[in-house]
């Protein structure tokens, strides 16, 4: 992924406001100005679909948007491409604006695939004649066969995915808006999709897209907005967003009761005798009602390391401390690829086993153990605790507690993708007449 080309500001968003009324008269809002709206907007009592959202995003920049259901990220997009009005605030985008809202819109139903790309050029200012040229690159790009002749109404869902992204990507816009519109379709035409979008921001397109895949955002996208409730909670890196917005939801969804394990029930164990990690600078989140004290790296040879040969196992030991009483305590650790990718992650929810109390002042060690079967390169660990249920929940998270080096050697086997699984690779001599074909083929 690419920086963005130059820090000419495609879209700008200021104190950006929408209110939706609750029992206002329709002549209210046909004769009020848009400042006498915007003063209303401030104090009236209404569902605040966005409040003061602000930020800008450069020609050439993937920008992604990410919350939970109803956060105001589709009503946001909507201000942007031009259907819905703003009770405050301005907006700006400069250049041809394509956007890919809700699936279908602008399509007419009773006309051909044919038809719906001539019309939508049309709608964006593109001659007919131009978009007949554009149209067998439209067609191959959604292959959808015959019936790209036929009436729409007769689609799935997919295809008509298919077609709008071809449509969309294929007019030559300088801004890209899109709202969730690629979690429909098959995997292979999604990852089409991504590099046709890849192939877009770095000839100078500006991304906007609305996505809850998250992975989407770490490997597309240069920076983010988290949005909660219409209010702007992050802005900032991908990477650093995505972080933010998994870490609040985890902790938000707090800790299911399964098999948890009593102090009786629990074996001792002495700490690690060799050095912990330093994780006193790095990052922490959350509220501090329970707290990672400590955190050890082990190889397999017993000593403290931050290096590793691929294959080799890793032993990973929390110590949790409560600073308050707390029930249903779990404790684990994240493994992120460069883009931040969570690539492994395992611990006590993963294995359904939680402590069911930590006495306030007392502490818990969680020991954790895996083969490091990656691609060699560097990864980072995020190691963190939890307690509680639903909004009962305390929680804190050390970000990139240590940074992982996996290394091989040249006699060992390329990994080719980013893990390596179990396999077996067989070979056979074909019995029987057939083997006579075999040959002669």
């Amino acid at each position: 992924m690419k920086a963005t080309q130059d820090n000419v500001e495609a879209i700008w968003v200021q104190a950006l406001t929408k209110v939706y009324m609750r029992n206002q008269s329709l002549i209210k809002w046909l004769v009020y100005s848009r400042d006498a709206l915007a003063r209303v907007a401030k104090t009236a009592d209404g569902v605040h679909a966005l409040v003061d959202v602000s930020f800008s995003v450069n020609r050439g920049e993937a920008f992604g948007i990410i919350g939970r259901n109803g956060a105001g990220k589709s009503t946001l997009l909507q201000i942007l491409a031009g259907t819905l009005q703003a009770s405050a605030g301005e907006c700006r985008i400069k250049g041809r604006v394509t956007a890919l809202l809700e699936l279908g819109s602008g399509f007419n139903p009773e006309f051909s695939g044919r038809e719906n790309i001539i019309l939508a050029g049309s709608i964006l200012g593109i001659s007919r004649r131009e978009m007949e040229r554009k149209f067998d690159g439209i067609a191959a790009f959604a292959d959808i066969g015959t019936f790209i002749e036929q009436p729409v109404k007769t689609y799935s869902t997919g295809m008509l995915m298919r077609v709008a992204f071809a449509v969309a990507v294929s007019v030559e816009p300088d801004v890209l808006i899109i709202d969730e519109a690629l979690s429909v379709g098959d995997i292979l035409f999604q990852q089409k999709c991504n590099r046709r979008l890849r192939e877009l921001i770095d000839s100078g397109v500006t991304l906007l897209v609305v996505t809850h895949d998250t992975s989407f955002v770490l490997n597309i996208c240069h920076r983010a907005l988290w949005l909660e409730k219409g209010r702007m909670a992050y802005l900032g890196k991908a990477s650093d967003c995505v972080r933010e917005y998994l870490t609040a939801m985890s902790a938000a969804a707090g800790n299911e009761i399964n098999a948890p394990a009593s102090l009786d029930g629990l074996a001792e164990s002495t700490l690690p005798a060799v050095p912990p990690l330093d994780v006193g600078t790095c990052q922490r989140l959350g509220d501090g009602g329970v707290v990672v004290q400590r955190v050890w790296l082990i190889n397999e040879a017993g000593e403290s390391s931050t290096v590793y040969q691929l294959g080799e196992w890793c032993r990973l030991a929390v110590l949790i401390k409560a600073e308050q009483d707390a029930r249903l305590v779990s404790g684990g650790c994240e493994l992120r690829d460069r883009h931040g990718q969570v690539i492994f992650a395992t611990g006590l929810r993963v294995v359904h086993r939680l402590f069911d109390e930590i006495p306030a002042g007392q502490c818990r060690l969680v020991v954790m153990r895996f083969k490091l079967e990656i691609r060699p390169g560097q990864y980072t660990l995020d190691v963190g605790c939890g307690a509680g249920e639903k909004e009962d929940n305390m929680w804190q998270r050390v970000v990139a507690a240590a940074v992982i080096e996996v290394s091989s050697t040249p006699e060992q086997e390329i990994v080719h993708g980013f893990v390596r699984l179990p396999y077996e690779v067989t070979t056979f001599r074909v019995a029987g007449p057939e083997s006579m074909t075999a040959r002669a083929t």
